[in-house]
């Protein structure tokens, strides 16, 4: 059981960033505790409508975060209004291995299709090329990215490059969950994170490349009394497998929205299992008003 003054901390901690002074805080009614029997590395778990942490563990371990670092690729490719209409090629350079786009060098996507590729899909590659709509080199989009954490405030996080590819690229859950926070504001990334299935266009010779989300909760019948409004998987083998997610009980709940971010899962499918078990436990424990 957390005591109060650890809540009055988190919530300052979210300060600016979730809409405190709108709604109370959803209140504990049930003192049955679940800490002990989730066995990923770390997790957090917020109210999305007023920055209030309902559970956590291991809120400061530094963990490379794989693919959860393609939020922040997104969230400066927003910054830097590159037009969704925008052709792009990617180029052998940018396979760097893992999940890719089976493609010739030099074949076009729109900005658009490619974002679909790199948050649906998870695509490596599709992240590289979307990094080059803003800066001529690699490493000048790193720069950018460490920049802009900074002004963020994810001062436990560093990127490396723009796939999370690299071990470099660390985070912790709570850095983690402010920018997937302000991310899945956006209703494009919504769009991108909440389709199953997309068929993307190669523009350049019309072929047409079928992507399957990585995230079973938006298909997979386990999860049909969740509603998920945005996420992102990522994996390494270092790292195990992470999952930002923000879910409600249904559509129409909107009060009761979670924002999940877990570290470290044994499997892919032990991060979707995970994520339900612990929005299952708070909608039970605690009361919104």
């Amino acid at each position: 059981m957390f005591q109060k003054t650890f809540f009055t901390i988190a919530l300052v901690f979210f300060a600016g960033i979730f809409p405190t002074a709108i709604f109370a805080a959803p209140v504990r009614v049930d003192p049955t505790e679940i800490e002990s029997s989730v066995s990923a590395r770390a997790y957090v778990v917020i109210d999305r409508t007023t920055g209030t942490v309902l559970t956590l563990k291991q809120e400061n371990l530094v963990w490379p975060i794989a693919s959860l670092t393609k939020l922040m690729t997104a969230d400066l490719v927003l910054q830097n209004q590159v037009s969704p209409k925008k052709l792009q090629p990617i180029l052998k350079e940018d396979d760097v291995g893992g999940a890719k786009l089976y493609i010739k060098h030099g074949d076009k996507f729109s900005v658009d299709d490619l974002f679909y590729a790199m948050l649906s899909g998870s695509a490596n590659n599709a992240a590289n090329a979307l990094a080059r709509t803003c800066t001529p080199t690699r490493e000048d989009f790193v720069k950018q990215m460490n920049a802009r954490a900074k002004i963020l405030g994810l001062n436990h996080t560093t990127y490396a490059d723009p796939s999370g590819m690299e071990l470099a690229n660390t985070s912790t859950v709570m850095d983690v969950a402010k920018l997937a926070n302000i991310i899945f504001i956006h209703p494009q990334i919504q769009r991108y994170t909440t389709t199953p299935n997309r068929n993307i266009r190669v523009a350049n010779t019309g072929a047409m490349k079928k992507i399957t989300s990585t995230n079973w909760m938006l298909f997979k019948p386990a999860y049909d009394d969740v509603w998920v409004t945005g996420g992102k998987t990522g994996y390494l083998e270092e790292s195990g497998w992470n999952l930002a997610v923000t879910l409600r009980p249904s559509a129409r709940e909107t009060k009761k929205e979670l924002l999940i971010v877990l570290f470290g899962a044994d499997s892919r499918a032990h991060s979707f299992e995970v994520a339900k078990e612990l929005s299952d436990w708070a909608w039970n424990v605690y009361e919104w008003k």
